[in-house]
């Protein structure tokens, strides 16, 4: 469902990122609490041996959640292009697939590092630091 901004400067960036070629996200929402499930275990620490599930942190941990678990998400789909890329490479000696292969691997690795980003803010906020 979209929801939309009352300010007009971000009802108005929708518009020019439409021009882009940006699209709402219209498919099923994440199930944020399952793949918190997969992912809370790496935020365990002698100090927070126990982590909450989704439904227990505060509104602005689950945020923080959801945020690296975007990352991650957009990670997968670097990876995926990466992988895809790499497996081009096998069709012989070929400048535009050795760039398009470059191309992905730099994004992917890219989207790890942000993914690595959030993971370390999101760990500030579970341990109730903020910025």
């Amino acid at each position: 469902m979209i929801v939309p901004s009352p300010d007009q400067l971000v009802e108005d960036n929708v518009s020019v990122l439409a021009k882009f070629g940006y699209q709402p996200f219209g498919g099923v929402d994440e199930d944020w609490s399952a793949m918190w499930t997969l992912l809370k275990g790496d935020f365990t620490t002698v100090e927070m041996p126990d982590i909450a599930d989704f439904g227990g942190l505060s509104l602005s941990q689950q945020e923080a959640a959801k945020i690296y678990m975007r990352r991650r998400l957009i990670a997968d789909r670097f990876f995926e292009e990466c992988r895809k890329g790499q497996a081009e490479l096998y069709q012989g000696i070929d400048t535009e697939l050795v760039e398009r292969y470059t191309l992905a691997r730099d994004a992917y690795e890219d989207s790890v590092n942000h993914f690595g980003e959030a993971r370390e803010k999101l760990a500030d906020v579970l341990r109730g630091v903020y910025w």
